[in-house]
């Protein structure tokens, strides 16, 4: 009879002089796939494409050209935007809660229904923007160019204890048109209203001066 006898060698890495990879530490594998991520998202957008309902929560989008795209109903709460061309994009409906888009172009952009919590726009060029129905709470105008924008009626919410007003300090306002609207606890100071529609506002509760209103459209007529 014969007999087989099978031998079972096991060898170690070391045993055949190799090193085992480095375990990566969790955090920095989580941090390169969000990186690995965001870049294929940048590529979707310089392609065109829609990025519609996508999660860009916190992502750095900052000077990206992103002119035209679709970004309905995306979560961009808490990313990067500054200075980023959103030329003629549908931002209808978005999340941009806590968003940074100070410097950012947003000319002919639809910002309609959107939640503009906490973000900021201070320095941006909203020209011919369209931002009926979005809301307004904490949100930062200040040295923004919406000229020509249609307002509407937007939701103007008050913050809590702590926090900030929403301000259109020294925006530029000239020909912008607001629906019918009671723009609570917003600040005004300094902006220009000349040829603005205001006939239907109601700036029982807004921060200004009369002299902010030269140029105005109200129910006294024109400035």
């Amino acid at each position: 009879m014969l007999l087989s006898i099978t031998y079972s060698c096991i060898f170690t890495n070391k045993d055949i002089g190799l090193q085992a990879a480095p375990k990566m530490p969790y955090n920095d594998w989580r941090q390169l796939m969000a990186q690995l991520t965001q870049n294929e998202i940048i590529k979707r957008c310089q392609a065109g494409e829609s990025l519609s309902g996508e999660n860009l929560a916190n992502f750095d989008l900052t000077n990206q050209p992103l002119a035209g795209i679709d970004l309905s109903e995306a979560n961009l709460s808490g990313a990067d935007l500054q200075n980023a061309d959103l030329t003629d994009a549908n931002l209808n409906d978005a999340n941009l809660t806590g968003a940074n888009l100070s410097g950012a172009t947003l000319q002919r952009t639809y910002l309609v229904g959107s939640d503009l919590t906490d973000a900021s726009f201070e320095d941006a060029n909203l020209r011919g923007a369209f931002l009926s129905g979005s809301l307004l709470c904490g949100t930062n105008f200040r040295h923004a160019d919406l000229r020509r924008a249609t307002v509407g009626c937007p939701r103007c919410e008050m913050p809590g204890p702590f926090g900030a007003l929403t301000s259109f300090e020294n925006a530029n306002l000239g020909e912008a048109i607001f629906g019918e609207i009671k723009l609570k606890g917003i600040i005004l100071l300094g902006a220009n209203f000349k040829d603005a529609y205001l006939y239907e506002v109601d700036l029982s509760e807004a921060v200004y001066r009369e002299a902010d209103l030269e140029g105005a459209i109200t129910k006294k007529g024109k400035n």
